[in-house]
């Protein structure tokens, strides 16, 4: 995973996965994509995922789509806080 589009989708799948806590799953893979990315790439992600997860929380969303919406909110937060932890 060496682009910020392939951490996006390695994101948006484990939040389309379904059970369980996603967030240990959510911090390793933006720990692994810190290795590998360069610094204006990380800083894009970063932006990415802090603007979706403030559009995320205004959004409302159909009460069956309820859980996976929450799901996903879960993994952007959890991705945005292993972005701003130091190296």
């Amino acid at each position: 995973m060496s682009d910020p589009q392939a951490c996006w989708d390695e994101l948006r799948k484990l939040a389309e996965g379904g059970s369980g806590d996603p967030r240990k799953a959510a911090d390793k893979i933006v720990r692994d994509y810190r290795t590998v990315a360069k610094r204006s790439e990380f800083a894009l992600l970063q932006k990415r995922l802090e603007d979706t997860l403030v559009a995320g929380q205004y959004t409302t969303v159909p009460l069956t789509d309820l859980d996976h919406h929450a799901r996903w909110l879960t993994v952007l937060a959890v991705a945005i806080a292993a972005t701003k932890e130091r190296r």
